[in-house]
């Protein structure tokens, strides 16, 4: 099986190359593809950068040259529930852009035309997820994850998206562009986040201190999630 991993930033990709031994690396453009296995399967993990059309170009690297099964989404995220700590986990179950608006023209807030009003993560998936991490007793929360291309930080930015998007957990830069290239190719796509902060005016201190701890928190949990037969017998 193929899987391709994509992580925003290097924290988000350190400990992934070591998951993977990897033993090669393929140079796209400005692009790094680190090439390795993980229990029999070809991983191809990819370092996105930050933001939508930066995760949208990695992401079409990985379906066009390496015909990925499954795509995974692991890094940070900020918090917009007042649950969610920071080492925490995020399993969204769906995805959309907080900076999308088409509602003069009768769509949904966050929704792109011709593509659904939110995307959604397998069922099948979500729920080998929502299980994994019961088993190993993390401490996470499901729900709604937002995408932007803003670092959003202060009580003002987090009210005005809890008001138009009531039921959003969680905030960060990439998911939902991934999640859009993931939906045109029918590919399976999951998301896992740790919470590297809380959105709040102490976001961007709190983000440089955690991002390690948060990044950590993330691959180690989709390792686990990787080490789960079921997870590949939902793909097949």
């Amino acid at each position: 099986m193929n899987i391709g991993i994509i992580g925003a930033i290097n924290q988000e990709i350190k400990i992934f190359k070591k998951i993977i031994n990897y033993k090669q690396i393929k140079n796209i453009g400005r692009f790094q593809v680190y090439i390795g296995k993980f229990k029999k399967n070809n991983i191809f993990l990819i370092k996105s950068g930050i933001g939508k059309v930066s995760s949208s170009i990695a992401s079409m690297l990985l379906v066009s040259l390496f015909k990925p099964n499954v795509i995974i989404n692991s890094g940070s995220a900020g918090s917009l529930n007042s649950k969610l700590k920071i080492g925490d986990i995020i399993i969204p179950n769906q995805l959309c852009y907080y900076d999308v608006n088409l509602i003069n023209f009768g769509y949904a807030r966050g929704q792109i035309p011709q593509h659904p009003k939110k995307f959604t993560i397998n069922k099948n998936l979500h729920h080998i997820l929502i299980e994994t991490a019961i088993k190993f007793k993390y401490k996470f929360n499901t729900g709604l994850l937002l995408t932007g291309d803003s670092f959003v930080r202060g009580e003002d930015f987090i009210n005005k998206l809890k008001f138009q998007f009531s039921s959003a957990i969680g905030v960060e830069m990439e998911s939902t562009a991934i999640a859009q290239v993931c939906y045109q190719f029918h590919i399976p796509l999951i998301v896992i986040k740790s919470i590297s902060d809380l959105s709040d005016k102490q976001a961007t201190l709190n983000f440089k201190k955690n991002i390690s701890i948060a990044s950590s928190q993330s691959a180690n949990f989709v390792k686990l999630v990787l080490e789960n037969t079921k997870f590949y017998k939902s793909i097949e």
